[in-house]
This record gives structure tokens, C-alpha cells and sequence, in this order.
């Protein structure tokens, strides 16, 4: 009897030492709710690799090669690049696209829409840096330990921009998943994204980055200018056995551009 007790401790042991990723489903919604915005996300985690499933779009971020995978399950087709291409051949395509999108329109109509649409990828999508010379002054204060959150124990906290209300979120210390993926390598590919304005948010910060040693925000909700709050839950989190192939393109899909992909559809 002992020894079959040793050979179930080893073997829990190996199989904790083998699940090194982690596989969260994540529920997005508004309050109040409009059916139309709600949406499930499918979340991989594994050291420098992000994978997230979306319908039939899978997104990767390969921080080790500093590289992006956009997979469109349903034409088997994919787009693989660097941040630089992605935010090269995005600005291009959306713009491509903004002549579509004025076709029928008023012809004393158009440059107000033109200018609306360039407005919205330039606010995405910039073309120069915008890194702020005034960084911004972030807070994090504890507010209640042992909340319920789905199936975790959550503690909540309020994070505050300058003494304003930021965002509140409920960090779960059971979920561990900053000890098995690089939060601080995502925030700085982020980065390269936006041209150096994601440095200036609440989850490129150094108070950020110490909630995640505490545990992985299982609840956030933000509060809208139009007064409705946007939240973020995460429906489960398990440990699961992860490797890079997980996170490669499968066998048989074809090179596309971002449109073929279907990355922007309903963007604008």
C-alpha cells in the first residue's frame, strides 16, 4: 500500500512538472448587457507564446521570434509577420478599404467620413511613436479579500489613474499563470504595435505587473464615458501540458493577406 501512495505522489509530481501552460476561457460582456457585444474567448498560455481562439480566428503572439499569426480556421488560411509589417500592411488594407465604404455615399459626405475612418486608424495604428514625456501615475488599492468570482476566490482591488477611478479587478492567487508565461515580454511587443502608446496604460505598469505575482485577474469591469461598464470574467482556468507546436500553423493552410484572413472584418 505504501508503495502504490509513493508511485501516485510521483506521478501527480511529473504530471504537475509536465502541465507548464494554461487554457482560460474568458466571457466578455457590458452592463447593461447587449447581446451583440458579448463574446468568448479561448486563452493559451505558455511562457513566450500567446494563442487566442476566437469563432474561427486564431491569434498568436510568438514573443520569442517577436512574431504575429493570424488563423482563419474556415479558408485554412493564415498571415504570419513582425510588428512592423502588421501595422505597414493594416494601415494600408483599412484604407484600401475606406474607398469601399464610401461608394453610394454623398459626394459632400465623403471627406467627413474619410477623415472619421483615418481618425479611427490613427488612433489604433499610429505611424509615428507617441511615447508620453508625462508618464502617467498609476495606483493599485486592496479593497476585500475572499470575493467570489465564478468558481475562484478573489481578492478585489481598484486601480486609479492620477486619484481617478481606472478600473476594478478580483485577482485570484490560486491561478499562478505569471510563473509560466512572460507578462512584461507581452507588454513590451505590445508596445511595438502601437508605437510606444500602450507604455502610457495601466497594463504596461510596474503596478500592473504586481498584481499579476498575486494572482490572475479573474474579474475586471472599466467604466464607460456613456455610463455602462465593460467586464471581462473568466469562466475557467486549468494548468494543461503546452509545447510551441501548439502554437504553429496546422499543416495544409495557405498564406493570405490580413482581409483574406478575415483580422478586420466589421472593424470599420
Amino acid at each position: 500500500m505504501k508503495r502504490i501512495f509513493l508511485l501516485l505522489i510521483v506521478q501527480t509530481l511529473v504530471l504537475s512538472a509536465l502541465a507548464q501552460g494554461w487554457h482560460i476561457t474568458t466571457r466578455y460582456f457590458s452592463q447593461p448587457q447587449r447581446v451583440e457585444q458579448e463574446r468568448t474567448e479561448e486563452l493559451y498560455l505558455h511562457k513566450g507564446y500567446m494563442k487566442m481562439v476566437n469563432g474561427n480566428l486564431t491569434t498568436v503572439f510568438n514573443l520569442i521570434n517577436n512574431e504575429i499569426i493570424y488563423i482563419n480556421s474556415q479558408n485554412r488560411s493564415f498571415w504570419r509577420g513582425n510588428p512592423e509589417r502588421f501595422v505597414k500592411e493594416v494601415r494600408a488594407e483599412l484604407e484600401a478599404s475606406i474607398e469601399e465604404k464610401l461608394v453610394g455615399v454623398e459626394p459632400q459626405k465623403q471627406d467627413e467620413m474619410r477623415a472619421m475612418y483615418m481618425e479611427m486608424i490613427d488612433a489604433s495604428f499610429p505611424t509615428e511613436s507617441q511615447v508620453s514625456a508625462n508618464p502617467k501615475l498609476f495606483a493599485v488599492r486592496k479593497e476585500k479579500d475572499g470575493e467570489k468570482v465564478s468558481t475562484f476566490t478573489a481578492t478585489r482591488y481598484v486601480a486609479t489613474e492620477q486619484g481617478l477611478l481606472l478600473e476594478t479587478l478580483w485577482v485570484a492567487p490560486e491561478l499562478t499563470v505569471a510563473k509560466d508565461f512572460d507578462f512584461i515580454s507581452l507588454s513590451h511587443f505590445l508596445n511595438q504595435l502601437a508605437q510606444g502608446a500602450y507604455a502610457d496604460s495601466f497594463e504596461s505598469s510596474p503596478e500592473y505587473f504586481k498584481l499579476l505575482e498575486r494572482g490572475y485577474p479573474v474579474r475586471v469591469e472599466i467604466r464607460r464615458g456613456d455610463g455602462s461598464t465593460q467586464v471581462s470574467e473568466v469562466v475557467s482556468a486549468m494548468r494543461i501540458s503546452l509545447k510551441p507546436n501548439n502554437f504553429s500553423v496546422p499543416t495544409g493552410y495557405s498564406a493570405s493577406s490580413l482581409t483574406e484572413v478575415g483580422v478586420w472584418d466589421g472593424y470599420i
